[in-house]
């Protein structure tokens, strides 16, 4: 069965974060998302804040600590920012981070990827 991938507000930037079949901590920028996390939408956004505030690294273009992703648009396709040299792993994240992250855990491991296609077996 296909998972439904969402935007909770079409139109407008939001921040989410899953964990990959390595264990690894990825950030998504904009675009949709599975839809079993748009139920949880306000610890999503309550995440982010606290990550703008703590770790505002992770929205920069300079090299990042973790694996991160942008989608400019309604399809679920995300570009990468940059390979990190040590990426961070979900077990190594903070607390606020890891739980909402754990609510999405990719099929496959992003590596090296640059581009990801949510709909096409990813969740």
């Amino acid at each position: 069965m296909a998972t439904i991938l969402r935007h909770p507000r079409p139109g407008f930037t939001w921040d989410w974060w899953a964990v990959d079949a390595e264990g690894f901590l990825v950030q998504f920028c904009g675009g949709p998302a599975p839809e079993q996390l748009l139920a949880h939408v306000d610890r999503v956004d309550a995440a982010a804040a606290w990550a703008e505030e703590h770790r505002p690294a992770w929205f920069g273009r300079d090299p990042l600590p973790l694996h991160a992703f942008d989608c400019s648009g309604e399809v679920p396709t995300y570009t990468r920012h940059g390979v990190p040299v040590s990426p961070l792993r979900l077990s190594d994240a903070p607390a606020v981070i890891a739980d909402v992250a754990a609510l999405v855990e990719l099929n496959r491991a992003v590596g090296g990827t640059w581009t990801i296609h949510l709909d096409e077996g990813w969740v």
